[in-house]
């Protein structure tokens, strides 16, 4: 499946092609082996809320999210997580997580509290 996320507050396009990774096989494989992250693409993790960088081959932006509703509540963003990172990037307080391109969460100046949602 695949969703197109927009901030709330202005419609703004975060994501036009997020796919959910909401089966086994996609959640282990999630970006691992992918060689480019296009802009406009994602990857939303449901029932997640902490991810890793072993074996990937890019650096990605990570918004952790809290679900409330049919929309997202942004918790904590980090910005260019580097390939094979040894630890875990987590958040206690998120329900899913959304891996996007490098350079989107500064690109839409994303931040703790905003609103993200499907597009309709």
């Amino acid at each position: 499946m695949t969703l197109s996320l927009i901030r709330k507050h202005d419609q703004q396009s975060i994501a036009s092609r997020a796919e959910v990774a909401d089966r086994f096989l996609s959640r282990l494989k999630g970006l691992i082996g992918k060689s480019s992250f296009d802009p406009g693409e994602g990857l939303l993790f449901p029932r997640c809320n902490s991810i890793h960088m072993w074996m990937m081959r890019i650096p990605i932006d990570v918004v952790f999210l809290r679900k409330r509703a049919a929309e997202w509540v942004i918790v904590s963003v980090h910005s260019g997580l580097k390939p094979w990172r040894p630890l875990p990037v987590s958040d206690s307080r998120a329900d899913d997580v959304l891996e996007l391109p490098e350079g989107t969460v500064h690109r839409f100046g994303l931040k703790s509290g905003e609103v993200l949602c499907i597009a309709s």
